[in-house]
């Protein structure tokens, strides 16, 4: 991106796996880890943060892009950093319009869903259609469904609703909403 922009987009990878030997205390010090090096990342001038999946294997575990996505985000917000640098996430994890709202509710200016990508491409001979048209129809439906979720809730563009954290948080333990959520309402 650098050379195509005379260095004004900078961009920068952060792999959210981790070894799935570490365990759950793993994840944490993970989480930590990722937190570090994003700050990093931007002080050495790196303005596009990609957070990103796709080295997840037998031996390694992806940390949940949302509970990533949110972590970074929270820190970057604390440290006075998050205006910086845009966050785009990277993961198989995000196939339905609620997945998308969600990432772009803690924080992603984008997201690419390799995962459903990829799907929809292999399944497009079965649908009559190439794989680019299954993936620019597969692109046209989220995006017509962000935009009505977007709507319920009287915000008018993506960047009004990017990191509004109007979610309430169900079933997850206070500490981690305190943590990595800080804001989000929960019971």
């Amino acid at each position: 991106i650098a050379r195509h922009t005379g260095g004004k987009l900078r961009s920068h990878e952060i792999d959210i796996t981790y070894p799935a030997a570490w365990g759950r205390e793993g994840m944490e010090a993970r989480l930590a880890a990722l937190c570090a090096k994003a700050a990093e990342a931007i002080e050495a001038g790196d303005n596009i943060l990609i957070l990103t999946d796709r080295r997840m294997d037998r031996e390694h575990v992806a940390i949940p892009a949302l509970l990533a996505l949110s972590a970074i985000h929270q820190h970057l917000v604390r440290t006075g950093l998050r205006t910086a640098a845009g966050l785009v996430v990277e993961t198989g994890s995000a196939w339905e319009v609620h997945h998308f709202a969600v990432l772009a509710g803690y924080g992603a200016e984008a997201v690419h869903p390799w995962l459903a990508l990829q799907s929809v491409g292999d399944m497009a001979p079965a649908l009559g259609t190439t794989a680019d048209e299954a993936m620019q129809h597969f692109i046209h439906a989220v995006g017509k469904g962000l935009s009505k979720t977007m709507s319920k809730m009287g915000i008018s563009t993506y960047m009004s609703y990017c990191g509004a954290q109007i979610f309430e948080a169900i079933g997850l333990d206070e500490s981690l909403v305190r943590s990595h959520f800080a804001g989000t309402t929960s019971q």
